[in-house]
């Protein structure tokens, strides 16, 4: 009796024993561990509405740019505002140059974030006397390209028919040193941008 006694006893004590790992789980750890040691924790923070925790957000990459850079190209949404002076700048041409907040400007959409690199021009031919159209001629100028040509930038003005959307303006690249703003019709039936129609200048100089 007392022999069966203490066979079960020792039967317990082994059932109480540290749990018995199989051969899959050899070299794992209760961290979550891999088999080279390296511990593959989970990070948990607390959630602000409740007590349940989270995995957070992954950090961003270093090095990444803070700030998007500035998208250059000509404009849809950007006009010299009414209420600023149409001033004569190139032939039949009034041209705004300045920064995004520039009052003399008006936009449709959101203003661009601009860099001091950069600078938003904006053209009208409205309230520009014109000497080489009639003046119930349709003046629809708009803005075909942004290039630059050493230090300096040249704007090419066309004239579109109705029906097909305005450049009006464009976010350019301020000229290198030395260098200056320049517009220039995209071919000799273009009244704009020249320095004057007695001269025919083939570029007119903005700044």
């Amino acid at each position: 009796m007392r022999a069966r006694l203490a066979f079960v006893l020792a039967a317990l004590a082994l059932g109480c024993g540290p749990q018995q790992r199989s051969p899959e789980s050899a070299g794992w750890s209760d961290e979550l561990a891999d088999p080279t040691g390296q511990v593959r924790r989970k990070t948990e923070v607390m959630d602000p509405a409740g007590s349940e925790p989270s995995t957070p957000e992954p950090a961003p990459l270093t090095g990444a740019p803070s700030a998007q850079p500035t998208q250059l190209g000509v404009r849809h949404d950007v006009m010299i505002a009414s209420s600023a002076p149409h001033q004569p700048t190139c032939t039949c041409l009034a041209v705004v140059m300045g920064a995004p907040e520039d009052p003399r400007l008006s936009w449709q959409n959101e203003r661009p974030r601009v860099g001091g690199d950069a600078a938003v021009v904006a053209l009208s031919a409205r309230g520009v006397a014109c000497h080489e159209l009639a003046e119930d001629a349709p003046r629809r100028p708009s803005i075909a390209g942004v290039e630059r040509d050493g230090a300096n930038v040249v704007i090419t003005v066309e004239e579109l028919p109705p029906g097909r959307p305005l450049a009006t303006g464009a976010v350019i690249p301020r000229p290198g040193p030395g260098g200056a703003v320049f517009l220039r019709p995209k071919d000799g039936r273009v009244p704009y941008a020249r320095a004057s129609s007695a001269g025919g200048a083939e570029r007119c100089k903005v700044r």
